[in-house]
């Protein structure tokens, strides 16, 4: 049975049919894309479409980044939907212009993290702590519960933030912010 997700594309006669479907959940083998077979595009109603040319077109597809902080722009998972890989980018940066800017548009739609860079005030009442900050996208007041499993620290200094309603927040490194955001961080950690 074919994913729904998916439309077969004309092959040329001589070429070899080739199965749209993503490999079997028990096949562990990664299947690396070529950027040069690939064609990102936006439907109708604005979700990513890929296109490997010759074999098949995916009507919505799911990207998610494989090494996150380490290769934030290489090793890009794409997918069928949220369980079902298509395969693995390598390096996006050989996509066409248009392709890039689709991939890099859903990247940012799935890992929005805005950037703390000012802390004004971390208050914690009922194991709840409420932090007011400054982001690139302005101020925001958010809570935080359970300070040790929802700040995330990355050596030598990076924090991740995860607040009650499950968004992130990215602090680069705490300890090149002010020296009254630094010490509102110390005083939490």
């Amino acid at each position: 049975m074919q994913n729904e997700n998916v439309e077969k594309q004309e092959a040329p006669a001589a070429a070899p049919t080739v199965n749209p479907t993503p490999s079997e959940p028990d096949d562990f083998t990664p299947r690396y894309l070529d950027p040069a077979d690939l064609t990102l595009t936006r439907s109708e109603v604005g979700t990513a479409r890929l296109e490997i040319r010759k074999e098949a077109c995916y009507l919505r597809v799911v990207v998610r980044r494989l090494m996150p902080l380490s290769k934030p722009n290489q090793y890009i998972s794409i997918a069928a939907d949220e369980d079902t890989e298509i395969g693995i980018l390598v390096d996006p940066s050989e996509l066409d212009s248009e392709s890039q800017k689709i991939l890099q548009e859903e990247l940012d739609k799935r890992y929005f993290t805005p950037t703390i860079q000012k802390v004004y005030r971390v208050k914690e009442q009922f194991g709840i702590h409420e932090w007011e900050v400054e982001t690139e996208r302005g101020r925001v007041i958010f809570a935080v519960r359970g300070l040790n499993q929802n700040i995330k620290q990355v050596p030598p200094a990076r924090l991740f933030v995860t607040d009650v309603r499950g968004n992130r927040y990215d602090i680069p490194d705490y300890r090149e912010l002010d020296a009254q955001s630094y010490l509102q961080i110390q005083r939490h950690l």
